[in-house]
């Protein structure tokens, strides 16, 4: 009989993760397992986020979403407006998180996360 941890480390592995952002910054990334997606113009991200969002995959006779977590560089995520994020954020799967650039951070990924943790938790408990 299957343990429940079991079931959900299969589920797990049914899920994709990427990462968008310049060729010469990502492309080490797909070594650890997470697929590129090169753009280094902050016009074309969201509708390529809204299109990775949408991409889904068969599994168990049903469509869930290909990714679970899509990483994108602060730089490129900056250019997503509140409205078109809060669309993005509005289903748990993908989770969209910004990451620092080798430049290091601009701040856009801590806040966010301090809205997100606030929004879960009632209260800023990042300060």
């Amino acid at each position: 009989m299957d343990k429940p941890h079991e079931k959900l480390l299969e589920t797990m592995h049914q899920y994709k993760m990427a990462i968008i952002g310049p060729r010469e910054i990502i492309l080490g990334f797909k070594a650890l397992g997470l697929e590129p997606v090169y753009m280094s113009d902050s016009k074309e991200v969201v509708e390529k986020l809204f299109s990775l969002k949408r991409e889904k995959v068969e599994a168990d006779g049903e469509s869930k979403n290909k990714y679970a977590i899509i990483f994108i560089l602060e730089e490129l995520a900056q250019a997503i407006t509140p409205d078109d994020y809060k669309k993005l954020s509005a289903d748990p799967l993908p989770a969209i998180i910004p990451l620092p650039s080798h430049m290091g951070t601009t701040g856009y990924g801590l806040a966010k996360l301090k809205t997100i943790v606030e929004k879960a938790v009632g209260m800023d408990i990042l300060n």
